[in-house]
């Protein structure tokens, strides 16, 4: 199987049937009450055809669409022949259904005439190890047949997602030229087990990590560093796990086991120093503005997690592609893009998508995923209300005032005060500075009132032009 190959699988391979269970906690998407008018994201409608299935069920599962994906349209098809119908007449993004209707040639037909590389969720019974050994192929997603409503609706939303990253042009490009991926750290595999299971404990988590060498030195190495700044020194693994929380310990498990492979690294002008010292303070960055939003340390350890492994892809492009890297950084400077503006020049695409798409191979939630892949572009999400995705945009801004100001030719890292008024965090951003405790920037007020009036315009014309239905 190709590597394009097994990224089309993991975006139609579901949570449920991930290695990595359970995974980092997504932090729920709650509003903060806008200072400012939030104005209406325009979504793109994504058309899901459940073909057979328990009535009872698909009533909960259009309740579920109806309330939590606006712009979905859900249709459905009582017979196969129902189905067939549906998909003569329009396209659908994504098809739900039992392994009876999945296995009508008719139907299948149907799919591959009218809507191709469709995303195909098929419901199989639990006890029927074969018949989900046999759907968990590419481009076929088995799930559990009474899974319930609000699952398969996440699990349909994050394949659709990842689709979207993986199957873009720019993407499909570089894939061809990736042959050095990291594979999922087995320390964190057996972490993650350990923690999904009943009996699960911290000691045994330590252990874990003392028999690694090289993960308790990388430990060790940061609860004793001046991000913590605990007054004294930690040299028991056990300890630091105590002190760092079972999901921050996760986290750094799967950050470290990824840059151990990449330890013979050489491509002129990268550090993985940095980009390990980077991502170590945007995490804690991300982490702190959770808190002061949502006051809720589980969605703060979330925050914690996506900032910790934002700039992963930096280090694949670096492994797989250094000359196209030092293309970037030159084209960076003679013509004063950013680093993402650069990127999509040379590659087509960003460090952010390819992180996204292989932090999805390895089962994470699509909140960070999202975080991940939009970091520096947030007005793609349908955000209008603090996420994670504001947090680790603001934390890798605010990482970058506290180094060393960057060349003159290259732009600095900067705020998107668009997404930040159309989220109802406008006025958050200060407040988020002194929590990390770094200085406030008033003369970023100019910016912020040019995004506020663009906001008023944009509501003025709305209001004197309405879209047409």
């Amino acid at each position: 199987m190709g590597l394009f190959d097994t990224l089309k699988k993991a975006v139609t391979t579901s949570d449920s049937n991930t290695a990595l269970t359970p995974q980092p906690s997504g932090a729920p998407r709650s509003t903060i009450p806008a200072t400012s008018p939030t104005p209406t994201v325009a979504r793109s409608t994504q058309r899901i055809l459940f073909v057979g299935g328990e009535s009872g069920w698909l009533r909960g599962v259009q309740k579920e669409i109806t309330s939590t994906r606006p712009n979905w349209e859900c249709r459905l098809a009582e017979t196969t022949t129902d189905g067939i119908n549906a998909l003569a007449a329009e396209h659908f993004h994504a098809i739900v259904f039992d392994t009876r209707a999945a296995n009508d040639t008719a139907l299948t037909q149907s799919i591959e005439k009218h809507s191709g590389q469709v995303l195909r969720a098929v419901l199989c019974e639990g006890d029927d190890r074969a018949g989900l050994a046999r759907w968990n192929k590419p481009g076929f997603t088995p799930l559990p047949a009474n899974i319930e409503p609000k699952n398969l609706v996440s699990n349909v939303s994050r394949a659709l997602r990842l689709q979207s990253w993986a199957t873009d042009a720019g993407m499909k490009k570089l894939l061809a030229s990736l042959r050095k991926l990291p594979a999922v750290p087995k320390l964190y595999s057996q972490v993650t087990a350990e923690l999904s299971s009943p009996n699960g404990s911290i000691e045994n988590v330590a252990k874990f990590i003392a028999q690694d060498p090289v993960m308790t030195a990388k430990i060790l190495q940061l609860v004793n560093s001046a991000f913590f700044a605990l007054g004294r020194e930690v040299s028991d693994p056990r300890e630091a796990v105590m002190f760092l929380g079972v999901e921050r310990t996760r986290s750094l498990i799967l950050l470290a086991g990824v840059f151990t492979q990449f330890e013979d690294l050489k491509c002129p002008g990268f550090s993985a120093d940095a980009i390990w010292n980077h991502s170590v303070q945007v995490a804690a960055f991300a982490r702190t503005i959770a808190m002061v939003e949502l006051k809720d340390a589980k969605a703060a350890e979330s925050a914690y997690t996506a900032g910790l492994v934002h700039d992963m892809g930096k280090l694949i492009l670096a492994a797989n592609v250094p000359t196209m890297c030092s293309s970037i950084e030159s084209i960076q400077r003679s013509k004063h893009l950013s680093q993402r503006d650069a990127e999509l020049q040379v590659l087509g695409t960003t460090h952010a998508e390819v992180a996204a798409c292989l932090l999805g191979m390895w089962g994470l939630p699509q909140p960070v995923l999202e975080a991940v892949a939009w970091h520096h572009c947030p007005l793609k999400s349908e955000d209008t209300g603090f996420s994670m995705l504001a947090a680790v945009h603001a934390a890798n801004v605010f990482a970058h005032e506290t180094v060393a100001a960057t060349p003159s030719e290259i732009p600095p890292e900067r705020l998107d005060h668009d997404y930040l008024l159309r989220a109802g965090l406008g006025n958050h951003r200060n407040e988020w500075r002194e929590a990390c405790k770094i200085p406030v920037k008033l003369e970023e007020d100019a910016l912020h009132a040019r995004a506020k009036s663009r906001l008023h315009a944009s509501h003025l014309q709305a209001s004197l032009f309405p879209a047409k239905s």
